[in-house]
This record gives structure tokens, sequence and C-alpha cells, in this order.
């Protein structure tokens, strides 16, 4: 009995075994994984015959100081994704952590192999070290040479993170996506839309997006059509549009932003009509001696003019998401939530998919106040 009162006592003395110290912890920032075509150079690698390479993986690791001396980029290759992520370990002294990790960039080469993506997807849920919230990206090429690119700002995953938190900054045609939001989109109506994000000298760029279709990637978005989308789903505040009014170039910031579905039966089938309501200021215009914008009857025709913009960015975005598969603005699961007998004639007994329902946009601009001229 002595000697086990004696054992308690030491281990309670005893600090915790697996206690890793602040200094001695590498925070990573962002992680890119790859599809493994070639070993990059200076990656650290363990291969054998029975189980090849098949994922990269990159983490960045900034100094404690921000960038600079101290910050360090690795990557390492294996088999399977949490393997290649283990492996970082290796080629530093500290311990990777990946709990604060701000962004996940996913490479082409990835998004294209449908299982190779299901596997890494797979594998960040099971991290439990991985957060949910972590910002998911897609890059045309290798994930790999945009978190090694020189950037005039912080390391990647520490200028996505100050995008995102920084109110100031005009997300514009930009949206975020989290590894809780993509599984939930895989699982719900296997498909997805990832923001893009580039590095184009020396700037960090978050530009179009990549389409997802039952775990592989199926097309790319454009920035109109991103913004088009965005329109779609209530999402447009702060969006810039611009469009001709005679030899005037009048831009408009568009200060509030609703979207609203309904369905109903028509002579084709299934109509989802999209109410779109928006308003915003012309804020500076370059004036031409031939045009008075701030006239009632001018505000009157820049109203029509922005509405037809909108609806034609609106139906661009609608038509690619049709060809692609992806139901980004989830119209089968906004029918079963608020129309059942509709879904449960069109959806369960005709088999009708999103890519069947006809979209008829309704769309209502107000230009609020006229800025001055340059």
């Amino acid at each position: 009995m002595r000697a086990i009162i004696v054992a308690i006592c030491i281990l309670a003395l005893t600090a915790c075994w697996d206690k890793v110290e602040l200094e001695n912890r590498a925070f990573v920032s962002a992680v890119g994984v790859d599809s493994y075509k070639h070993k990059p150079e200076n990656a650290i690698r363990f291969d054998s015959t029975d189980s090849p390479s098949r994922f990269v993986a990159t983490a960045s690791i900034p100094s404690l100081v921000g960038k600079g001396e101290g910050s360090t980029t690795l990557t390492s290759v294996a088999d399977a994704f949490l393997p290649a992520l283990w492996m970082i370990r290796l080629g530093t002294s500290q311990e990777p952590y990946y709990g604060q990790t701000k962004a996940m960039v996913l490479g082409e080469g990835l998004l294209k192999d449908a299982a190779l993506f299901a596997q890494a997807i797979d594998a960040m849920e099971r991290n439990r070290e991985i957060s949910r919230k972590v910002v998911m990206l897609a890059c045309k090429g290798d994930a790999q040479q945009v978190l090694k690119a020189d950037t005039n700002e912080d390391q990647l995953g520490m200028h996505i993170a100050n995008f995102y938190t920084d109110k100031r900054v005009s997300v514009g045609i930009a949206f975020k996506k989290d590894l809780d939001s993509v599984l939930r989109d895989l699982r719900r109506m296997n498909g997805t839309v990832i923001p893009r994000v580039a590095v184009n000298g020396g700037v960090v760029e978050l530009s179009g997006a990549a389409l997802v279709s039952e775990y592989q990637l199926v097309g790319w978005l454009g920035d109109t059509e991103v913004r088009g989308l965005l329109l779609a789903k209530g999402m447009g505040k702060n969006a810039h549009m611009t469009v001709d009014f005679g030899k005037t170039r009048v831009p408009l910031r568009l200060a509030s932003q609703r979207a609203r579905l309904k369905f109903k039966e028509g002579e084709q089938g299934l109509v989802c009509e999209l109410r779109i309501s928006a308003k915003g200021s012309i804020e500076e215009y370059v004036a031409n001696s031939d045009t008075d914008i701030s006239s009632p009857e001018s505000l009157a025709t820049l109203n029509i003019l922005f509405a037809e913009a909108i609806e034609a960015e609106v139906m661009a975005a609608h038509t690619r998401l049709q060809e692609s598969g992806v139901d980004a603005l989830s119209l089968t699961d906004h029918l079963r939530k608020f129309n059942y007998s509709l879904y449960e004639e069109y959806v369960i007994r005709r088999g009708l998919t999103f890519a069947d329902i006809t979209l008829l946009p309704v769309i209502d601009v107000h230009v609020t106040d006229v800025g001055s001229t340059r």
C-alpha cells in the first residue's frame, strides 16, 4: 500500500510526458496538398515498393515575428495525406502544429483525381488537429508553388486570415469556404464551389472558383460568374458593377442586396423565380458633357441597365453550374424545404435534377446616390 501511495505521489509531481513547450512548436499557417507526379525539389520522402508516393504536402511556417528570417516552407511526399503531414516534422527541430492553420490550398492535379481528393478530404475531417473552420482554396497548377511564392505581404496563410477578418476590406467578388461547408456540400449535393487563389507578381489574388462534382474538378468559374453566383445567393454586398450610359462609363457599388427563391409550375415544367433586389450608389464617374446621369429620367434608365447587367451575370453563372452539375444555388434543397409537394412530384416521381429547373430572374435595382465627377 505504501509503495502505491509513493508511486502516485511521484506521478503527481512529474509534468505531462506529451507536453510540448511553446518555443518548440512550429505553428503551420497554411498547407498545400498536391497529387504526386514527380519528386519536388528538397522534399522529405519515405518510399517503398509497397506504398509508392501519391500525396505532396507543403507546410508554410511563419517566424514568430512575421515574414522574414525564420519563416519556413517544407514539402514532403508520402502514400497518404496524413503521413505526408506527419513527415513535415522531419524537416524541422520544432513540432509542427496544425491547430491554427488558416488555409488549405488544393492543387489542380489533386482536384482532378476523385479518389485522391476524397481520401484527402476524409483525412482532414478525421484529423482532430485540423480545424473544421480552416479556409479551403483551390489553385490552377501545384499548391506547393502558391505556398512557396514570394508575396508582398505576410505568408499566404496569414494573408488569407487577415483578408477574411479585416472588416475594412471590401470583399467584392471573393467569398469564404471552410472545411465544414465543403464537407456539407459534398454530402448533401455531391458538389461544391471552392474559391481560387493565385500569387501574381507578389500579390495574393482571390479570383474565380473551382467547380467540384462528386469529388472531382469539373471546371472553373470566372470573376463575373462568381459575382453572378453571389448575387443569386444574396451575397453581393460591396460588389462593383459598371454599365455604359451613352458615352459615360458608370460604376455602381452595391450597399445592400437580397435574393429570394420561389418555385411554381410553368408551361415548360418547374420554374424557379429568383427575385433579386439591390441598392447602391454611383460614387465617382468620368463626366461627359452630353450626358447627365443625375436626372430622374437618367436614374430610371440606369436602374434598368444595372438590372439587365445583374440578370446577365446570374444567368451566365447558372448556365455554367448546369453544365457542370454543381447545384451551388441549392435549388433542389430549397424546393424540398419550402414546397415539398412540388419536390415530391418533380424530383421524387419524375427524377428532376436542378439542371432541369428553369431559372427566371426578376431584378429590381435602385440607385440611391450619385457621387462626384472626375
